[in-house]
Protein backbone atom coordinates (compact mmCIF):
# COMPACT_ATOMS: atom_id res chain seq x y z
CA UNK A 1 0.00 0.00 0.00
CA UNK A 2 2.87 2.51 0.71
CA UNK A 3 4.57 2.13 -2.28
CA UNK A 4 1.18 2.54 -4.09
CA UNK A 5 1.01 5.99 -2.48
CA UNK A 6 4.84 6.83 -3.10
CA UNK A 7 3.92 6.01 -6.92
CA UNK A 8 1.29 8.49 -6.82
CA UNK A 9 3.13 10.93 -5.27
CA UNK A 10 5.78 10.80 -7.79
CA UNK A 11 3.48 11.06 -10.34
CA UNK A 12 1.61 14.27 -8.98
CA UNK A 13 5.61 15.21 -8.51
CA UNK A 14 6.22 14.97 -11.54
CA UNK A 15 2.65 16.66 -12.99
CA UNK A 16 3.95 20.02 -11.07
CA UNK A 17 7.04 20.33 -12.39
CA UNK A 18 5.98 19.75 -15.56
CA UNK A 19 3.37 22.28 -15.40
CA UNK A 20 6.09 24.43 -14.65
CA UNK A 21 7.81 24.21 -17.36
CA UNK A 22 5.15 25.34 -19.71
CA UNK A 23 7.25 28.83 -20.41
CA UNK A 24 8.90 29.23 -23.37
CA UNK A 25 12.73 29.25 -21.88
CA UNK A 26 15.08 32.09 -24.15
CA UNK A 27 17.36 30.44 -26.52
CA UNK A 28 18.25 33.17 -28.70
CA UNK A 29 16.76 36.40 -28.82
CA UNK A 30 18.99 37.71 -32.08
CA UNK A 31 16.14 35.48 -33.83
CA UNK A 32 13.28 36.66 -31.31
CA UNK A 33 13.79 40.40 -32.69
CA UNK A 34 13.71 39.46 -35.90
CA UNK A 35 10.04 38.07 -34.80
CA UNK A 36 9.60 41.49 -33.15
CA UNK A 37 10.05 43.06 -37.10
CA UNK A 38 7.79 41.05 -38.50
CA UNK A 39 4.90 40.95 -36.04
CA UNK A 40 5.18 44.44 -34.46
CA UNK A 41 4.72 43.16 -30.59
CA UNK A 42 7.44 43.50 -27.72
CA UNK A 43 8.97 40.38 -26.31
CA UNK A 44 8.36 39.95 -22.76
CA UNK A 45 10.96 38.42 -20.66
CA UNK A 46 10.14 36.65 -16.88
CA UNK A 47 13.12 36.67 -14.97
CA UNK A 48 12.79 34.04 -12.08
CA UNK A 49 15.13 32.12 -9.58
CA UNK A 50 14.62 28.47 -8.42
CA UNK A 51 13.12 28.44 -5.42
CA UNK A 52 11.04 31.50 -5.36
CA UNK A 53 7.53 31.15 -4.47
CA UNK A 54 6.12 34.16 -6.01
CA UNK A 55 8.12 33.61 -9.53
CA UNK A 56 6.55 30.35 -8.70
CA UNK A 57 2.91 31.69 -8.71
CA UNK A 58 3.13 34.71 -11.50
CA UNK A 59 4.68 31.46 -13.77
CA UNK A 60 1.59 29.36 -12.65
CA UNK A 61 -1.15 31.41 -12.95
CA UNK A 62 -0.40 34.73 -15.20
CA UNK A 63 2.66 33.55 -17.54
CA UNK A 64 2.09 30.23 -18.21
CA UNK A 65 -1.49 30.57 -19.03
CA UNK A 66 -0.87 33.59 -21.26
CA UNK A 67 1.72 32.07 -23.46
CA UNK A 68 -1.00 29.20 -23.88
CA UNK A 69 -3.64 31.64 -24.73
CA UNK A 70 -3.94 32.42 -28.59
CA UNK A 71 -4.50 36.24 -27.71
CA UNK A 72 -1.35 37.12 -26.27
CA UNK A 73 0.28 34.57 -28.90
CA UNK A 74 -0.48 37.73 -31.59
CA UNK A 75 0.37 40.15 -28.77
CA UNK A 76 3.91 39.36 -27.28
CA UNK A 77 6.35 37.21 -27.39
CA UNK A 78 7.35 35.13 -24.43
CA UNK A 79 10.56 33.99 -22.81
CA UNK A 80 11.70 33.03 -19.31
CA UNK A 81 15.47 33.53 -17.69
CA UNK A 82 16.44 31.28 -15.24
CA UNK A 83 18.67 34.29 -13.70
CA UNK A 84 20.43 31.35 -11.37
CA UNK A 85 21.18 29.35 -14.57
CA UNK A 86 24.51 29.06 -16.24
CA UNK A 87 22.83 27.72 -19.40
CA UNK A 88 23.90 29.53 -22.45
CA UNK A 89 22.05 31.81 -24.48
CA UNK A 90 21.99 34.08 -27.69
CA UNK A 91 21.49 37.97 -26.78
CA UNK A 92 20.36 40.56 -28.59
CA UNK A 93 23.44 41.24 -30.36
CA UNK A 94 24.33 37.29 -31.29
CA UNK A 95 26.40 36.58 -28.63
CA UNK A 96 26.41 34.20 -26.26
CA UNK A 97 25.90 34.86 -23.13
CA UNK A 98 24.55 32.88 -19.45
CA UNK A 99 21.41 33.41 -18.50
CA UNK A 100 23.20 34.56 -15.01
CA UNK A 101 25.33 37.59 -16.88
CA UNK A 102 21.85 38.27 -18.88
CA UNK A 103 19.96 38.97 -15.97
CA UNK A 104 23.41 41.06 -14.78
CA UNK A 105 23.60 43.23 -17.80
CA UNK A 106 19.84 43.74 -17.45
CA UNK A 107 20.51 44.66 -13.85
CA UNK A 108 17.86 42.39 -12.73
CA UNK A 109 18.24 41.63 -8.73
CA UNK A 110 14.83 41.25 -7.33
CA UNK A 111 12.78 38.52 -8.34
CA UNK A 112 10.22 38.04 -10.23
CA UNK A 113 10.93 40.59 -12.83
CA UNK A 114 9.27 41.18 -15.73
CA UNK A 115 10.56 42.91 -18.67
CA UNK A 116 8.78 43.93 -22.11
CA UNK A 117 11.19 45.10 -24.38
CA UNK A 118 11.74 46.17 -28.06
CA UNK A 119 13.94 44.49 -30.69
CA UNK A 120 16.75 45.72 -29.28
CA UNK A 121 16.45 44.60 -26.40
CA UNK A 122 15.69 48.35 -24.76
CA UNK A 123 13.00 48.10 -22.10
CA UNK A 124 9.29 49.41 -22.73
CA UNK A 125 7.93 48.24 -19.52
CA UNK A 126 8.65 46.85 -16.40
CA UNK A 127 7.52 44.99 -13.28
CA UNK A 128 9.23 43.79 -10.38
CA UNK A 129 8.19 41.97 -7.71
CA UNK A 130 4.59 41.23 -6.90
CA UNK A 131 2.18 44.57 -5.38
CA UNK A 132 -0.75 42.38 -5.58
CA UNK A 133 -1.51 38.68 -6.92
CA UNK A 134 -4.82 40.11 -7.31
CA UNK A 135 -4.62 42.52 -10.16
CA UNK A 136 -1.20 41.28 -11.57
CA UNK A 137 -2.66 40.07 -15.15
CA UNK A 138 -4.82 43.41 -15.02
CA UNK A 139 -1.84 45.49 -14.50
CA UNK A 140 0.34 43.30 -16.51
CA UNK A 141 -2.22 43.54 -19.30
CA UNK A 142 -1.83 47.42 -19.56
CA UNK A 143 1.53 47.55 -19.43
CA UNK A 144 1.59 45.00 -22.58
CA UNK A 145 -0.84 47.33 -24.37
CA UNK A 146 1.53 50.43 -23.22
CA UNK A 147 4.32 48.88 -24.28
CA UNK A 148 2.72 47.58 -27.74
CA UNK A 149 2.29 51.63 -28.28
CA UNK A 150 5.35 52.76 -27.56
CA UNK A 151 7.19 50.25 -29.94
CA UNK A 152 4.60 50.52 -33.04
CA UNK A 153 5.31 54.53 -32.26
CA UNK A 154 9.31 53.91 -32.43
CA UNK A 155 8.83 51.94 -35.33
CA UNK A 156 6.86 54.17 -37.21
CA UNK A 157 9.42 56.88 -36.57
CA UNK A 158 11.14 58.25 -39.45
CA UNK A 159 15.17 59.61 -38.98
Amino acid sequence: MFRFYLLIAVFLSNFALAQELTLPPAKNFFLDSQKVWKKQTPILIMFSIPGCGYCKIIKEEVIGPMAEMEEYQNKIIIRHINAGSFDEIRNFYNTEVSQNEFSFQNAINFFPTVLLVDQYGVPLEKVIGVANEDYYWTDLDGLIESATIKLTNKMKAKL
